[in-house]
């Protein structure tokens, strides 16, 4: 007995090195990937391509200025009076300027003001559809490295159950350990519950991948799907 727990031992810690190995692998080429993934779909996601031509649309708009004008200018040079003192009429010099002004066309400032508001509209609902695209990515990503995480799990759980049972059939029939026949049961039912986990893991993964590909990137979804399938361990 203590020869199958040192064997079982031995095959656990294989599989923790073997796993560890493999997370440090997947962890140095993720980054590239969630990094191309972003560039495909700022790229080519058809909403925000129809914003940001909207964008350069109204940018393209020639500025309404408005403002104070001059319309008119008058100068004198001198005045005078008639004097009833001396019966004789006066001159006296003097200077003054005046002129008129008038505020710009109000219909011209309120088209100036309509374009400056529907360009800063333009500018924030490309914000937004850019950031709503960049977060759904990357909740989708989450989740798909959830479900891989959980099919590695299984895979590995799977891998040491049906070692285990070989090791103890190989027992059996070499007449080390006595007949259990309900424990190999088990064992063999366990497995196939964990084979069924583990495809429904992988269809939800495949459609998961599918639906985001065709979601975010437009006519280049196969190139998405192929970094999103890659993301997921296939």
């Amino acid at each position: 007995m203590n020869q199958v727990s040192s064997r079982l031992g031995a095959l656990v810690c294989v599989l923790l090195l073997a796993a560890g190995g493999a997370w440090v692998q997947a962890e140095d080429g993720r980054e590239e990937i969630i990094q191309r993934m972003l560039r495909i779909v700022l790229d080519n996601n058809p909403t925000l391509a129809s914003q940001q031509t909207l964008l350069r649309e109204s940018e393209k708009l020639p500025e309404l200025r408005t403002g104070v004008v001059v319309t008119g200018m008058s100068l004198s040079l001198a005045t005078g009076f008639w004097d009833p003192d001396t019966r004789s009429f006066r001159l006296f010099p003097a200077a003054t300027l005046g002129t008129n002004l008038s505020i710009g066309d109000p219909a011209r400032a309120l088209n100036a003001y309509a374009l400056k508001k529907e360009r800063e509209g333009a500018r924030q609902e490309y914000r937004k559809i850019k950031n709503s695209l960049v977060a759904d990515l990357l909740a989708t990503v989450r989740e798909i490295l959830k479900l891989a995480g959980r099919r590695e799990s299984l895979e590995k759980l799977k891998t040491y159950l049906q070692d285990y049972s070989d090791l103890i059939e190989k027992q059996v029939r070499a007449g080390v350990a006595p007949p259990e026949v309900d424990k190999l049961w088990d064992l063999k039912e366990r497995l196939l519950g964990i084979e069924a986990e583990v495809g429904d893991v992988e269809n939800q993964l495949d459609t998961m991948q599918l639906e985001a590909a065709l979601r975010l990137a437009g006519d280049s979804w196969q190139e998405l799907l192929e970094l999103l399938t890659r993301l997921g361990g296939k």
